[in-house]
């Protein structure tokens, strides 16, 4: 299915981002995709099931999760952070600031597992092999 991401702070990502990136807190709080329950109930997904979000710039698999306040019909969120960084356009138009709004994206159910940080990381290339 293609979608529209928009990206930016939660509550719970700030929080968790205070208490350590390295914590499942902070997994559980960054990783994560935000879509009505319409488009999960499409997809053939539930709560908790991971999807892979892939665009032109990249691929991550989060888990999926039910906005709590209803988006805009095509649109899903992921909060700001390494996760959401896979697949937001690198670009900054001599900004500094990547592209955090506005990228299509096509979502579909996965077996993947949702990367830690140290797995993703190496995916970055931030970390040698352990």
């Amino acid at each position: 299915m293609m979608v529209i991401l928009n990206t930016g702070r939660t509550i719970w990502q700030g929080q968790a981002i205070e208490s350590g990136k390295d914590l499942k807190m902070y997994v559980d709080a960054a990783a994560i995709i935000q879509m009505n329950a319409d488009m999960m109930k499409q997809l053939g997904i539930n709560e908790g099931d991971n999807v892979k979000v892939i665009s032109e710039y990249g691929d991550v698999v989060v888990k999926a999760v039910e906005a709590k306040e209803p988006l805009p019909d095509g649109m899903v969120y992921i909060p700001m952070g390494p996760w959401a960084n896979r697949v937001i356009r690198p670009d900054t138009d001599s900004t500094a600031t990547p592209s955090f709004k506005n990228v299509p994206v096509e979502i579909i159910p996965t077996d993947e597992e949702v990367p830690d940080m140290p797995t993703l990381m190496k995916v970055y290339g931030k970390v040698g092999q352990i």
